[in-house]
C-alpha cells in the first residue's frame, strides 16, 4: 500500500518518534528552492500577507516580532511562513512519498492540509536558540493535534550550525503540558538529559520526519554556513482553528489549493 517505505522503517518511526528519509530532492529541485527562498528574503519575489520574522540572534526571549509582509532586503530572516503559496514549495510538499506518509498517519482516504509550511533559518554566525519543546497543545488553538512534521535541509545541517536535536521516544509521553510548547524544568531534567539528545545532521536535500510530540530544539549557528531548512506540519484537512472555525490550505485531496502567482521584482 505504501510504496516508499518498508515495514521496518514504519516500525522505527513508531518506536523512536522520528525517521531519516535521506535525499528527497534532485539537484535541480534543491537549487530551485534555495534560489527561491533567497529571492523571497531579498524581495525579488513577493507574496501578499506572507508571515515573516527577522533573526536577531541569541536567546529565544530576544526574538523579533512576527508579522505579515516583507521586512527589507536581507538574508537574515529567521522564519517565513505560508510558503504553500509558492509553486516551487507547493510542488515539493506534494511529493508522492509525503502523501504516503500522511496516509499512514491520518488514513488513506482523509484529505491532508498544512498547518504551516515554514522556512526556518539560522544565518551564518547568528541564529536563535530554539528551546526544547513539543509541537501541539492549546497554544495552537486547533480542534485536534497535528501529528506529523517533515523537515528538509536546504543547507548542510550540522551540530556546529544548529541542526535539530531530538529526544527519541518522547512522543510516547504524550503532551507534557496542555500548552504543548512549554516543557517544565522538572520534565526537562527527567526526560531530556543532554547526553540523550540525538542531533539530526543532514546533507542539503535530505529530510527527516518527526512526530509532533517528540521533544526537539536547536542551538545557534557557530559557522560561516547558514542553516536554512523548510518544515511542513501536515494534518487532517478537517482540522479547524477554534477561534474562527476556519480550516487550512489543503495539500492532498478534495479542494486542494492552487499556488499563487508571485510578484516578481527586478527579475
Amino acid at each position: 500500500m505504501y510504496e516508499h517505505f518498508t515495514e521496518d522503517q514504519w516500525r522505527e518511526y513508531d518506536r523512536e518518534g522520528y525517521l531519516r528519509l535521506g535525499k528527497v530532492l534532485t539537484d535541480d529541485e534543491l537549487k530551485g528552492l534555495q534560489t527561491r527562498i533567497d529571492d523571497i528574503m531579498l524581495g525579488k519575489v513577493r507574496y501578499r500577507d506572507m508571515m515573516m520574522q527577522l533573526d536577531l540572534g541569541g536567546g529565544y526571549d530576544n526574538t523579533a516580532p512576527q508579522s505579515k509582509g516583507w521586512k527589507g532586503e536581507t538574508l537574515e530572516y529567521r522564519k517565513i511562513e505560508q510558503l504553500e503559496k509558492d509553486p516551487l514549495f507547493l510542488a515539493y510538499m506534494r511529493k508522492p512519498l509525503f502523501r504516503d506518509l500522511c496516509a499512514f498517519i491520518y488514513g488513506a482516504h482523509n484529505g491532508i492540509a498544512a498547518y504551516r509550511s515554514m522556512f526556518m533559518n539560522k544565518p551564518a554566525r547568528k541564529g536563535t536558540v530554539l528551546p526544547y519543546h513539543q509541537d501541539g497543545g492549546e497554544i495552537w488553538k486547533l480542534d485536534r493535534d497535528p501529528l506529523l512534521t517533515i523537515w528538509l535541509a536546504l543547507d548542510p545541517a550540522t551540530i556546529a550550525n544548529g541542526c535539530v536535536k531530538v529526544f527519541p521516544r518522547t512522543h510516547r509521553l504524550g503532551l507534557l503540558s496542555k500548552f504543548g510548547h512549554t516543557i517544565s524544568d522538572e520534565n526537562l531534567a527527567k526526560h531530556c538529559p543532554e547526553e540523550k539528545a540525538v542531533p539530526i545532521e543532514l546533507e542539503a536535500g535530505e529530510a527527516f520526519i518527526m512526530h509532533n510530540w517528540t521533544i526537539h530544539g536547536s542551538d545557534i549557528n557557530n559557522t560561516d554556513i547558514p542553516r536554512r531548512g523548510f518544515s511542513v506540519c501536515f494534518m487532517d484537512s478537517r482540522t479547524t482553528y477554534l477561534p474562527t472555525g476556519e480550516r487550512f490550505p489543503v495539500v492532498f485531496g478534495e479542494g486542494a489549493m492552487e499556488p499563487e502567482e508571485p510578484e516578481l521584482v527586478g527579475v
